[in-house]
């Protein structure tokens, strides 16, 4: 199965990610979850069940900027102030009538970045001999497996065997950009270098990560 879309430009989704961290430290909410589109949008069917997974998600967070307090949503710093004062911040169910809370939302759809975090800083650093099934699964494991039943790891892990070569991952990463930079492909090396130049770059999704750990860390088992 294919990793990615075929519309698949790690550029884009970098720019996607650092557009939503502003210069006083805060993280947009809209260009936060414009960057989780492109991603949802590129990734590939070895990756739709965590897709279709993100996309509810992204649509509450979209429910609640939408809503009558959408104001209180515009960062993740003024959502948390609003909620823990409305004392919606309690890692429960909330009543039916209320949709999940943002935070509680939003640190599901962390989770899931730090996966795909993990899992490119794997592939980035990773030889020419290793495997990116056991790299994905290895990511999931850290950052995703905790939080999900049985029946969803074992479909997760049955769809990241299906992953295509280390190269052939390489190749459709670095693509666009070689095109861009006018490259010429001359061996293996060439894709190489451009590939963990590429994803090593995902340092920004790390960024974006570290922000208000405290207040959105759950108890075990939320």
């Amino acid at each position: 199965l294919p990793l990615w879309g075929k519309d698949f430009d790690i550029r884009h989704l970098q720019r996607a990610f650092s557009a939503s961290l502003s210069p006083q430290g805060e993280i947009l909410l809209a260009e936060y979850l414009h960057g989780w589109r492109q991603l949802t949008d590129a990734l590939g069917p070895a990756f739709g069940l965590i897709s279709r997974e993100t996309q509810s998600k992204i649509g509450i967070m979209q429910q609640h900027r939408e809503g009558p307090q959408g104001s209180h949503y515009r960062t993740v710093q003024s959502m948390v102030e609003f909620e823990l004062a409305s004392g919606l911040v309690g890692f429960r169910s909330l009543p039916a009538r209320l949709p999940p809370s943002g935070c509680r939302t939003l640190l599901r759809l962390h989770r899931a970045l730090k996966w795909l975090e993990l899992f490119l800083q794997r592939l980035g650093a990773s030889r020419e001999d290793e495997s990116p099934s056991r790299m994905c699964a290895e990511a999931y494991r850290v950052a995703l497996a905790p939080y999900h039943s049985w029946w969803v790891q074992h479909a997760a892990a049955l769809a990241f065997l299906a992953l295509p070569s280390r190269r052939e991952l390489y190749h459709t990463i670095v693509r666009v950009e070689k095109l861009a930079a006018g490259a010429h492909h001359r061996g293996g090396w060439e894709v190489g270098k451009l590939g963990h130049h590429s994803l090593t770059r995902s340092d920004d999704l790390g960024r974006v990560l570290q922000w208000s750990p405290g207040v959105l860390t759950p108890p075990m088992g939320s």
